[in-house]
């Protein structure tokens, strides 16, 4: 356990990185792309890739869920063909999906936008085909505990498209950016083929159905969790349309959301690379092992939310001005309490993996439902009386009554203290009198260097994090091969099995 243990952490840290990559990409495509097509054609860019997107999203019948909480069990029996079967027979359903959903889009495309040239459409409509091909591979390894390629899908896919989409609007206009999107799908499906290319059986690449319904029907629930948790994601900025009218309010809650959502995806990617690590201990009836890590997941990720919130308290008044625009000033106050919300959903996410971990998919389903109901009950009031701002803490709130649901469902199916996470949250309060030293850009600069340094101590001083824990991890990234020794201490008993 102590090898499985270092390759999540190894993993975890990649997927960390991978995401400052994807946010690097697309302040870069933000800066460029709008610049190069023009208002008119970016336009169009945008719907045809919204709308590509949710087809997307409609042909993912919650593959990377399936993966997660399946595949582990069969690495523990040790039967590569029954692994193969599996990824083949999961693989022809994507791909089946992946069809209809092709041609579904084709079809509303060709209907709705008569003013697009059906080229463009059949190339985006081919992408569709391709993604459906290339997604089973890298989901894959999200279950085989190698999430940094899991996550590569993903980082491949959005720098390829940036060069392509440039280049290819260059050669031919909006022609050519479609173009490029579909060489980019191309490449990482190439990619994910090589890499995953030693289990695929031909022989099972078929419907199995009575094989797959269970998996299936698994995988299912989390497809309208999924599907509803976007509908919470989408349903800010109409709200603030429907009751509020202002479209500069639209805006800057637009923008605030959009950033929000960007910075905390980190939050649930990283969490379900620890759903193979705890998959295992589960099905080894290690509980107190996995009660260890879910706590320190807990209080490792509150403690990153901290400091995002001190980055928008101390620079965003700074930052905001100069990415978006001095117009824009107002979207730093919104970002507060997207950025508390953070908290919350590190509680919503790690409960979503242990969904996974104990096959409880109904009870994530639920929450779904909850957070958007509650998002439209609160809503209406909260935008009516403050804007953009009243959505935001609309947000919040739905994301700390979901939160509450579901760390209320899931520990009573394993008990876990969230006695530590209070204990992360109330030492950053500590720092909040840097606020009134706030100046120049660069003295902010120092403030938030001394609240990093100081929380960071802070956290150690109190054994919230130990400083045998950071060794550990700090070794797990070093060791080139797969096995470390780790300290022992009560506090670090869960990195062995």
């Amino acid at each position: 356990m102590i090898d499985e243990a270092k390759i999540t952490i190894r993993n975890a840290g990649f997927l960390l990185a991978q995401r400052g990559l994807y946010i690097a990409g697309s302040l870069l495509f933000a800066v460029i792309v709008p610049r190069l097509m023009g208002p008119n054609h970016y336009g169009r860019y945008a719907l045809i890739m919204s709308l590509y997107l949710w087809f997307v999203m409609a042909s993912d019948l919650g593959y990377s869920e399936i993966m997660g909480r399946y595949v582990p069990h069969l690495r523990l029996q040790g039967e590569e063909e029954k692994l193969r079967k599996f990824f083949s027979n999961l693989l022809a359903v994507s791909l089946v999906s992946g069809i209809l959903s092709a041609g579904l889009f084709l079809l509303f495309t060709a209907l709705w936008l008569t003013d697009f040239d059906l080229s463009l459409l059949v190339t985006m409509t081919a992408t569709l085909l391709v993604r459906a091909g290339a997604r089973l591979f890298f989901v894959f390894f999200l279950g085989l505990n190698r999430a940094s390629r899991w996550g590569m899908g993903e980082i491949l896919r959005h720098w390829f498209l940036f060069v392509f989409v440039i280049i290819g609007y260059s050669l031919n206009a909006l022609g050519g950016a479609l173009q490029g999107i579909l060489l980019s799908e191309l490449i990482v499906l190439s990619i994910g083929a090589y890499w995953g290319r030693s289990y695929l059986s031909w022989k099972e690449l078929r419907l199995d159905i009575p094989y797959l319904i269970p998996y299936l029907q698994f995988g299912f629930m989390f497809f309208m969790f999924n599907l509803l948790a976007s509908a919470s994601q989408h349903s800010g900025a109409v709200l603030v349309r429907f009751f509020y009218p202002d479209y500069t309010q639209v805006g800057y809650f637009g923008l605030a959301n959009s950033v929000y959502f960007t910075i905390s995806m980190v939050i649930p990617q990283f969490t379900i690379a620890f759903a193979p690590l705890m998959i295992t201990l589960q099905a080894q009836g290690k509980t107190k092992i996995l009660k260890q890590w879910i706590e320190q997941l807990i209080n490792g990720l509150t403690a990153g939310g901290m400091f995002v919130v001190f980055g928008v308290l101390l620079l965003g008044n700074n930052l905001v001005p100069l990415v978006l625009g001095a117009a824009y000033q107002p979207v730093t106050i919104n970002l507060l309490p997207l950025s508390i919300t953070m908290w919350a959903q590190v509680l919503s996410s790690v409960a979503i993996l242990l969904t996974l971990v104990y096959n409880r998919p109904k009870i994530a389903l639920m929450s779904a439902v909850t957070r958007l109901v509650a998002l439209w009950i609160f809503g209406p009031f909260l935008i009516a009386k403050w804007g953009s701002l009243g959505g935001c803490f609309a947000v919040l709130l739905a994301s700390a009554i979901c939160a509450s649901y579901l760390t209320w469902r899931m520990k009573r199916v394993i008990t876990y203290s969230l006695r530590k996470w209070a204990s992360v949250i109330t030492s950053g309060f500590i720092f909040l009198p840097l606020l009134w030293l706030k100046a120049s850009w660069s003295f902010n600069v120092l403030l938030y260097a001394v609240f990093v340094v100081g929380y960071c101590s802070l956290l150690i001083l109190l054994r919230i994090i130990t400083f045998s824990e950071v060794v550990a991890v700090g070794r797990a990234f070093h060791s080139k091969n797969a096995i470390f020794n780790v300290p022992k201490s009560p506090e670090n008993e869960h990195l062995d099995g």
